[in-house]
This record gives C-alpha cells, sequence and structure tokens, in this order.
C-alpha cells in the first residue's frame, strides 16, 4: 500500500510545475488531464521601485479557459500595467496614502486593463456585420490573430497586493477562483476566510445580478446554470460582452486549437450584452492584527474537495474550502475533519522539497 502512495505521489509530482520563492511562498500548477494543455498561470513579483524602502508584494492566480491566449497575456502585462500605474499615483505620496483610495484604483485600473483587451479587437473589426470570407480570413490567420484570441478566450483574476511594512494586503478577485486568508488563532489552528466572492451562477447575488441585467423575454440568459447555456463564471470572456456579430462573423470562425473544446457560437442568444461583467472586486486587510498566511488558488481546489465532478458525484462534500484548506496547511493538521471532507486519511508534510501547495494539491485526490 505504502508502495503504490509513494509511486502515485511521484507521478503526481512530476505533473507538476511547482517552485518554491523567498519569503516562503510555494507555487504549483498543473493539469490532471493527460494530452490538454495547462491553460492556467500564476505571477509572483516584488515591486521595488514602488517606494524607496521595502519592495510591495504582488501575486496572482489566472484560470485560463477556451485556451490560453488570455491567461499568458495577463501573466506578461498585466503586472507591469498596475505598478506602472501604482508608482505613478504613489509618487511623492511618501509613507502616507488612503487603504480605500487604492482599492478603489486597483479596481479602475484592472477595468481598463480588461477594456483594452475588447478594443483591440473593436478597433481591428469596427463593423463586423456581413463581413465577407476573404477578410474573415485575413483576420483570424494574420499577424493580429492573437488579439482575437485573447478576447474569445478567457481568464479569472485572484491576486493579492501587500505593501512595503507587510501591514496592508488588498486581495482582488474577478472570477471564481479565491483569495483566501488563513490566520492563526493562536493553537495552531488556521481559521480559513474567502476574502472576495466566486463569481459564478453558484453564487446567488452573481445569479440576480446577470437574470436581472436582462429583458424578461431572454430565456436563455442562464441555462442549466450557466450564462448563455456555456459559461460558469460570471465576468470574463469579450464573447458575451460584445454584440452578437463579433462571435457569429470572428469568435466562431477562429480554429480550435484544443479540439475538445471548440470556440462557441453565442449570436442566437447573445441579444442585450454584456452578459459578463468586467469589474473586480477588491477588499482591504489590515494584517497587523494577527499572524497570518495567504493562499490563492483556482475552481479546481474547490472542485476537488467537493469531489461533484469525480469522487463524490452523488453526494458532493459541502465543507467550506478556505476552512480544508486551512486545516490541510496547519500544525498539525486536522486529522479528523479531513477525513470526513476526503473521506480516505490524510498525511502531512510527504514532499520531500517542502513545498506545501504541492502537498494542498495531492492531499484532495
Amino acid at each position: 500500500m505504502s508502495t503504490s502512495l509513494d509511486k502515485a505521489r511521484a507521478v503526481f509530482t512530476r505533473s507538476c510545475d511547482a517552485k518554491t520563492f523567498n519569503g516562503g511562498i510555494h507555487t504549483v500548477t498543473f493539469q490532471p488531464t493527460p494530452n490538454r494543455p495547462n491553460e492556467d498561470r500564476y505571477v509572483v513579483e516584488e515591486w521595488d521601485d514602488i517606494s524607496l524602502e521595502s519592495p510591495w508584494l504582488f501575486m496572482a492566480v489566472l484560470d485560463g479557459h477556451a485556451g490560453s491566449e488570455a491567461a499568458d497575456y495577463t501573466e506578461q502585462h498585466l503586472p507591469r500595467f498596475l505598478r506602472d500605474a501604482l508608482r505613478s499615483k504613489l509618487a511623492g505620496a511618501g509613507a502616507e496614502y488612503n487603504v480605500q483610495d487604492i482599492s478603489s484604483f486597483l479596481c479602475s485600473q484592472i477595468e481598463e486593463f480588461d477594456h483594452g483587451i475588447g478594443a483591440a479587437v473593436t478597433e481591428l473589426c469596427p463593423n463586423p456585420r456581413g463581413l465577407d470570407i476573404e477578410f474573415i480570413q485575413s483576420l483570424i490567420t494574420g499577424p493580429d490573430s492573437l488579439a482575437l484570441r485573447r478576447a474569445s478566450s478567457g481568464t479569472t483574476l485572484s491576486a493579492a497586493l501587500i505593501d512595503r511594512n507587510k501591514e496592508n494586503l488588498w486581495a482582488i478577485g474577478l472570477g471564481d477562483s479565491s483569495v483566501v486568508l488563513l490566520t492563526d488563532e493562536g493553537n495552531g489552528t488556521l481559521a480559513g476566510q474567502r476574502l472576495t466572492p466566486l463569481h459564478n451562477t453558484t453564487t446567488p447575488s452573481e445569479y440576480a445580478r446577470v437574470k436581472l441585467s436582462h429583458p424578461t423575454s431572454e430565456h436563455n440568459v442562464l441555462r442549466d446554470q450557466r450564462v448563455l447555456g456555456i459559461l460558469s463564471v460570471t465576468r470574463g470572456d469579450f464573447s458575451y460582452k460584445l454584440p452578437a456579430a463579433y462571435s457569429a462573423n470572428i469568435f466562431s470562425k477562429l480554429p480550435s486549437e484544443h479540439g475538445y473544446f471548440p470556440v462557441h457560437d453565442v449570436s442566437n442568444d447573445n441579444i442585450s450584452p454584456p452578459y459578463i461583467a468586467s469589474k473586480c472586486e477588491v477588499r482591504h486587510i489590515n494584517l497587523t492584527k494577527k499572524k497570518s498566511t495567504l493562499a490563492l488558488y483556482t475552481d479546481g481546489v474547490n472542485n476537488i474537495i467537493e469531489g461533484r465532478f469525480l469522487f463524490r458525484k452523488e453526494d458532493p462534500c459541502k465543507a467550506d474550502a478556505a476552512a480544508v484548506i486551512g486545516a490541510l496547511l496547519q500544525e498539525p493538521i486536522d486529522e479528523s475533519f479531513l477525513e470526513n471532507v476526503f473521506e480516505h486519511k490524510v498525511d502531512s508534510r510527504w514532499n520531500s522539497d517542502g513545498n506545501r501547495a504541492v502537498e494542498a494539491e495531492r492531499w484532495g485526490q
């Protein structure tokens, strides 16, 4: 039994792209389905030009879907976009800044970044109606096709910005990935708290927001618990933001680079866009009150814990994912609680290189 478990752990570890950064930051990304590309990305950066003192820390998790182009672009360009804007904003401010002002600033900057992805498409093709086949072909195969793929694919964004003195945290959420704060309760227990809501159709406020934003005559706004019957996240992709002609004449014509997930034509149900929002949610946390650990992860962690797609289809686990992550990472782990969640025993610190992110992913499988 032990040998089989060791072999399984070795196979899993080889499939992971895991790194450990200075400051005790552990990361991992992997694709559990063979022959499918990993569309997720992450960012860990120290910004040493925001102030003259210690650097600021920026971390992000990007859950790409329908292609990796949006996640790739966001990974490569959003950190610099925010860093430059924040440096300009705080220039001359010294040690003083309003934390709520920073929250609003981050929200507006991320919305502006998102808008730029869509603007690249509308600038290439201001009038998508009545396009001839030759022009469409030149768009989707030409040098600007990557801009179209960025907009037709999508990504969530869960991010954290921590100031130079490690006193202030801004948690950023756009989509259904999570930013979770694990606070030390003094007895070794880590209490988990999700800092931003999940922007998907299982969140009642998001479901209501999407439904009430469109005429009652539109019966397919939310079909089978998905936006236009396809997408579960309620913030992101431009196929659901731009007029239907973009989906019918451009996005749906893009050749899929991943045949298992074609580019969907949502033009028949796209009557009163946008159906997906661009606004993120930002929450400020004072880090001086309790010792804490931060965890950022995609909805894949929630799915593993619930087990509704594989292990517990008939009886999904209802435990709060944030609480489970806390129980996995505390010392000692909460064995009784975790065995009830996963329906098997859980070992602590089995990974020889000490990367806790790898362990947290593997424990639930």
